[in-house]
């Protein structure tokens, strides 16, 4: 989202070189005053998907966001379901049931690529295009597996993991959730003598009285 000042800029020239250094293809939605909507010919034709007054509703201004996340995923579906985790592509949102997990801002981009193509393998490339990432590939390489790394921590209590699988790239699979851990008897007698009547399960019969 960009929001030009008409006397200081930038001016759609920028706009123009910013997108073409980016790597992968970042939506642009470019916020003009009201005097200066009549001259959004010149934004568009250097890039940007769309352009609305600065002074319009937020509402509106969020309704616009949403509609170009759609375009850019197509017409595919808003929710991606894997397992026991769904991740809501609209609000940007990993869950399980109704608990969010919560993910940082690049976790959530490489789980909203990964959610999306979750029945093929999706290469680390793929990932730093999502991330609008450059520089070195080696370095950036380190750094998907790292936020991958990352997911993983907070997705495998609930049943889920992100594959690395050499020369593929990155692929989520069910794998059996971490066991609770059993509570170990006390370790004195009289509290060991405790916790067996109570781990015992109580008997129909009651006992027979002294005669």
């Amino acid at each position: 989202m960009l929001e030009p000042d008409l006397q200081e800029g930038p001016q759609p020239p920028a706009l123009a070189q910013a997108l073409q250094d980016c790597l992968g293809r970042p939506h642009t939605l470019v916020l003009l005053p009201e005097a200066g909507m009549p001259d959004s010919a010149p934004w568009l034709d250097a890039g940007a998907d769309r352009c609305v007054p600065a002074n319009s509703p937020p509402e509106l201004i969020q309704a616009m966001v949403h509609a170009m996340m759609r375009r850019c995923h197509g017409m595919a579906a808003s929710v991606s379901v894997f397992g026991p985790l769904r991740f809501d592509h609209v609000s940007q949102t990993l869950f399980h049931g109704d608990c969010r997990i919560w993910l940082t801002c690049r976790e959530t981009q490489v789980a909203a690529l990964l959610w999306r193509s979750s029945l093929q393998h999706t290469h680390a490339l793929e990932v730093l295009q999502a991330l609008g990432a450059g520089g070195a590939a080696s370095a950036n390489k380190a750094l998907v597996a790292l936020y991958v790394h990352r997911i993983n921590r907070k997705i495998r209590p609930h049943g889920v993991q992100i594959d690395a699988i050499r020369g593929f790239g990155y692929r989520l699979r069910l794998i059996a959730p971490a066991p609770r851990p059993v509570a170990s008897p006390p370790a004195t007698p009289h509290a060991l003598t405790q916790w067996l009547r109570s781990a015992r399960p109580a008997s129909a019969l009651k006992p027979a009285g002294r005669p």
